[in-house]
């Protein structure tokens, strides 16, 4: 097997670099070639090299760092992860070095009235960072200061370095905190159950019965259940940590961070659980790979979590989070990624934020010194559209070993491997120019379209064309831009579409072991907004607005990237009809609209924005053949209980 190394020593190309990377995330992704070699290794060979990695990454992650992650370690609930028990003498020392093997080993008994150490879920993330609690603290500690003396919910606070921290800062006039392992955890926050209205209730605060147990004058005397539940509610907070490792699946969802992240949204509109106090804003830790779907960077991720995020948050921010973790698989042009971040840091700029030092992204820095520079950037949507793949890493790896002296072309392999990544970079390349040339074309339409004096046959004629050069394109071409067509017309609205292009700031990087286990976490800042009044419209009581839209919803975004026409019409005959023609913030091109009229630019339910979800949700309700609900449950019933998002998560 080839190695290639540069002058310092750096790995530049080896089919096992993967292998021997710390973190859980690797920071680029990138995949090997495969060789004849690796067809022929013994599959008995190969399970034992992966359960000896998933061995050493087990070890890897639980080193204890701080005096938080040490107490952590001492108690002994992670034995099971490759750690022996403090204080506990090795089974040479226990036995003696030269003990006759023969003779039956002895273990040492509890005595009876000894009690027994404390259990926990050993899957819990916790934040042990003292460092990492600071820097988020002053970062958004301005947006922090309107809950000053308020009451903090805090669920899982597990050992409770953030919930000591966020109380200092806060000062608040009551502490709740619901922790299930209160054994264990207690002797932790000790500290901050001396702090005067601070109570421990030892109960779960995601199984919603023991939740709603505590969401009572007798736990929060101060909460009052208001008469317009759209009032937002500075005088509550809740907190919570939701990271796990591993993840822990439940049904459909790919995690229990992604169902309670789920079910909190939910609760915005129905005004359940704390929300029914008015719109409580929550900060939520995860991992971060858990908010891929709830916090989507590109148009793809953007499902049904994503759109509800929409309609029910004024934000949601991304406080820190592990730069690598968020890589995903899903790509979009690397052009509106620059753009996107060069917005932040002038945002940024303009209200005097700044990253905390230490906590900058290498793509942060180099986006400031562009802006400290006054150097421009091409505009998404004019020149060739890139993409970050991890093939191209390795073509740049082997490029470079060329460059040091290394001949790649001795090895047959290694020579083969680099022609096909040449063979499939060059072939994306002219892809790539032909879906720039027809989004050019439908620039040119739109822009025909919106002149003071349109031409009517200037617009036929072009569009003709365009619908020409689509239908001749072939299926990888079309394709491609029908994923690039959706970006770029996700980013180009006012506001952008995404939650991530309207960041105000940019996320502090995290290192994992200012965690323990060592896992890359994430702060969630989410910020609820008063939904639209028919979105309130839930229940046998209602006109069950809301319960249709939920149906609607689940049913267009099962296919999120078809035309929405043709998804209006499979949900029920007739509706797009009826709809379409009378939509009007669908059809204003110069507000995020779409050419409904023209095929191959059709909008796409995850194109869409929160106001064009509800001018759709209205003009359902006023259709005069709508169905009615129960009818509208029977038609969707055999498809609802199938939809799942990219994630794994239900739809329904």
């Amino acid at each position: 097997m080839l190695m290639v190394r540069s002058s310092h020593g750096r790995v530049l190309y080896s089919s096992l670099r993967l292998i021997n990377q710390r973190s859980l995330f690797s920071t680029s992704r990138r995949a090997t070639a495969t060789t004849a070699a690796a067809a022929d290794t013994d599959a008995t060979d190969a399970a034992k090299i992966s359960a000896a990695s998933n061995r050493l990454v087990e070890k890897a992650i639980l080193e204890a760092r701080g005096p938080v992650a040490e107490q952590l370690a001492a108690t002994g609930v992670w034995l099971g992860h490759g750690q022996r028990r403090p204080g506990r003498p090795t089974a040479s020392a226990a036995t003696g070095a030269d003990a006759d093997p023969t003779l039956p080993k002895t273990r040492k008994r509890r005595s009876r009235g000894q009690p027994k150490p404390p259990t926990g879920d050993k899957t819990r993330v916790h934040i042990t960072g003292d460092k990492l609690c600071d820097d988020v603290l002053s970062y958004i500690g301005p947006s922090l200061e309107r809950h000053r003396g308020c009451d903090i919910l805090d669920l899982y606070p597990g050992a409770g370095l953030w919930s000591r921290k966020l109380n200092e800062f806060l000062q608040p006039r009551s502490h709740v905190l619901l922790e299930p392992d209160h054994e264990l955890y207690e002797p932790f926050l000790r500290p901050l159950l001396d702090q005067p209205g601070t109570k421990l209730v030892p109960k779960s605060g995601i199984i919603w019965r023991e939740l709603s147990s505590v969401l009572t004058p007798e736990h929060l005397p101060h909460q009052r259940i208001p008469d317009n539940l759209d009032e937002r509610n500075d005088t509550l907070l809740v907190i919570a940590n939701l990271a796990f490792h591993p993840k822990k699946r439940f049904l459909n969802f790919d995690s229990m961070a992604s169902l309670v992240l789920h079910q909190f949204v939910s609760a915005i509109h129905t005004g359940g659980l704390f929300q029914r106090y008015g719109l409580v804003r929550m900060l939520i830790w995860t991992r971060t790979d858990d908010k891929l779907s709830f916090l989507p960077r590109n148009i793809q991720r953007q499902r049904r979590q994503a759109i509800e995020n929409n309609l029910m948050c004024e934000w949601v921010h991304e406080v820190c989070g592990g730069e690598a973790a968020s890589a995903s698989w899903f790509a979009r042009d690397e052009a509106i990624d620059e753009a996107s971040l060069l917005a932040t840091v002038k945002r940024m700029r303009a209200a005097k934020i700044k990253l905390p030092p230490g906590r900058e992204s290498e793509s942060y820095k180099a986006a400031l010194a562009r802006v400290k520079a006054k150097k421009a950037i091409q505009k998404p949507g004019t020149s060739i559209p890139t993409f970050k793949r991890p093939y191209l890493d390795m073509l740049a790896d082997m490029e470079a070993a060329s460059v040091e002296g290394v001949d790649l072309d001795e090895d047959p392999t290694d020579r083969r491997a680099k022609q096909l990544y040449q063979w499939r970079a060059n072939a994306d390349l002219k892809r790539a120019e032909r879906v720039l040339d027809i989004s050019r074309g439908l620039d040119n339409i739109i822009a025909l379209h919106q002149a003071k004096s349109p031409d009517a046959e200037e617009i036929a004629a072009a569009e003709l064309q365009w619908l020409t050069d689509v239908r001749e394109s072939p299926k990888a071409v079309a394709d491609d831009f029908i994923t690039y067509r959706d970006n770029l017309h996700a980013f180009r609205k006012t506001p952008p579409l995404l939650q991530w292009d309207r960041r105000s700031y940019e996320p502090m990087t995290v290192q994992a072991e200012e965690f323990f286990p060592n896992v890359h976490c994430s702060l969630l800042d989410i910020q609820p907004k008063a939904p639209h009044p028919l979105l309130r419209q839930t229940g046998p009581s209602s006109n069950r607005a809301a319960d249709m839209f939920d149906i609607i919803l689940g049913s267009l975004v099962h296919q999120a990237s078809q035309p929405l026409a043709s998804g209006l019409d499979s949900l029920w005959p007739g509706s797009s009809d009826y709809i379409l023609p009378r939509w009007t913030s669908g059809q204003d091109l110069s507000r995020g609209g779409f050419p409904l009229h023209l095929r191959h630019a059709e909008p796409a339910p995850r194109m869409l924005d929160a106001r064009q979800w509800e001018e759709l949700l209205e003009l359902w309700m006023a259709w005069p053949f709508r169905p009615e609900f129960n009818d509208l449950v029977g038609r969707t019933h055999d498809e609802a209980s199938d939809k799942e998002d990219d994630s794994g998560q239900s739809d329904v």
